[in-house]
């Protein structure tokens, strides 16, 4: 074989072997960014559970102000799970007197995060179970797929706000489009 037909053909060896690495190593201008429970647990009580610590899930009125607090965070098979102690009354006037048969309960609710630009969401919220079923019952007419859809958090500001040059070393955190 001629020795320049070999060194092409090694050419193209080195090229394929060198290009497989190119696709299979990461960008090094991306990251795992990863979130904690207690940024989601933050930004729940300052977005949403803001009330005096409450979430109301519906504006309250003479017979109803059911409302949610004490929310708690975990992740599991791709949804964020959100704990919380359902309070409050779901009830109608009858008679002209107001009547609820609801009571306190613990409820688990959960959701799939999305993220849009620089925000993470939360969508597709379900009610996953509560210890009363008179609760859970009542529930599932007020836990809509958007319920917690007002919860935004920018990771951008959260990754400068923890890359800050006063708690840990310089870093420059700039936002541009991913290439693909």
């Amino acid at each position: 074989m001629p020795v320049t037909r070999l060194l092409s053909k090694l050419g193209v060896v080195i090229l394929l072997f060198a290009s497989t690495f190119a696709l299979a190593a990461p960008r090094a201008d991306a990251f795992d960014l990863v979130v904690h429970a207690s940024v989601v647990v933050k930004a729940l009580k300052a977005q949403l559970f803001k009330d005096r610590g409450r979430y109301y899930l519906r504006q309250p009125d003479r017979c109803n102000d059911p409302y949610l607090e004490n929310p708690t965070v975990s992740f599991k098979q791709g949804r964020v799970y959100v704990g919380a102690h359902f309070a409050g009354r779901i009830g109608a006037l009858i008679g002209g007197v107001c009547k609820s048969t609801t009571e306190p309960s613990a409820i688990m609710l959960s959701a799939r995060p999305v993220l849009r630009l620089q925000e993470a969401a939360l969508e597709d919220v379900r009610l996953e179970s509560a210890d009363k079923p008179m609760v859970a019952a009542a529930l599932q007419n007020l836990i809509g797929a958007n319920s917690l859809s007002r919860l935004h958090v920018d990771l951008l500001e959260a990754v400068r706000a923890l890359t800050a040059p006063d708690k840990t070393a310089p870093y420059a955190i700039r936002h541009g489009e991913r290439r693909r």
